[in-house]
């Protein structure tokens, strides 16, 4: 079903949803169902998108990607990975806002007898590949001396992550939450979670991206949106309870493990220099580890208001 491209998984199924019954009066908006993407989760589940919106959500920011590529969606949310990859491919694509941010975004999680970066080498890492947790993890790596032969890292869908731990497929995981608590909590005591990806002057910034053509015909629903992105952010940031009600049964986690993940990360629109810096240094990773073949000029890609 899938065809691997450069990191991209084209999924043939999800881009005839999108594409089937197209109203050309209505933005197609994007997004993961996954805690990066809680504020699009609570905006939808609140009903603060208008109603000349239609939403769909899919596994991660790699198939929103693949939406926005290929003009089957309009608007998208996605994490810097997927964003970085559509600039390098010169998508007609532009940047309106970043969300959320943080960096202790990604999680490495081991065999619990896996102890140091030291002790990876040669082990089996299952990863998306192209997505923002791949960035992270190879900057991660890369820190700790880890390239080359010590690399062994294992293409995987972060719904095949728990069963892969849990039967001794791999030797550890990288992803995003909820994935990483998925994993914990499926293998017990017998893995652990080694490190996540801070400290690397990374924020992992994660955006809300349009295609160029799209910029003035649905200007009034892209304002919209990233106005109840950033009254659903207000709610996380006061009152975090009741913001992991909405967002708990989509993710599949306990409400205290959703408050856990969330806390994770900073809930704000806007758009800064680390947001800049950040994405910089994940084109600068994945063009050094061969995951790209140029670093795009992000400055060209960012929409100063949508």
């Amino acid at each position: 079903m899938f065809k691997n491209y450069r990191g991209f998984l084209w999924a043939p199924a999800l881009l005839l949803l999108l594409s089937c019954g197209r109203d050309a009066e209505r933005l197609r908006l994007v997004y993961p169902a996954k805690v990066n993407y809680e504020p699009l989760m609570i905006a939808n589940a609140q009903g603060l998108f208008p109603e000349n919106i239609d939403v769909l959500t899919v596994t991660s920011g790699i198939h929103a990607a693949e939406a926005l590529m290929t003009g089957n969606a309009d608007m998208a949310a996605l994490g810097d990975g997927p964003a970085v990859m559509l600039m390098a491919r010169n998508a007609p694509v532009k940047i309106i806002v970043r969300y959320a941010q943080g960096e202790h975004i990604h999680s490495l999680v081991t065999r619990s007898d896996i102890q140091t970066a030291e002790a990876l080498r040669g082990k089996r890492i299952g990863v998306q590949l192209g997505s923002s947790t791949h960035g992270g993890l190879l900057l991660w790596l890369k820190a700790h001396g880890l390239t080359g032969d010590a690399l062994n890292i294992i293409p995987l869908s972060p719904l095949d992550m728990p069963d892969a731990m849990a039967t001794g497929q791999i030797d550890a995981m990288a992803g995003s939450e909820p994935w990483p608590t998925h994993v914990l909590s499926r293998c017990g005591n017998t893995a652990h979670r080694l490190e996540d990806f801070s400290g690397l002057g990374h924020l992992f910034p994660h955006v809300l991206m349009v295609r160029t053509a799209c910029l003035s015909q649905y200007r009034a629903q892209i304002e919209a949106v990233v106005q109840a992105v950033s009254e659903a952010s207000a709610l996380i940031n006061t009152d975090p309870e009741r913001a992991a009600m909405y967002t708990a049964a989509l993710s599949g986690l306990k409400p205290n493990q959703q408050r856990a993940c969330t806390a994770r990360l900073n809930w704000a629109t806007g758009w800064d220099s680390t947001d800049m810096q950040s994405l910089q240094m994940t084109a600068r990773t994945m063009k050094n580890f061969g995951k790209i073949d140029t670093v795009p000029e992000i400055q060209d890609f960012l929409q100063k208001s949508p």
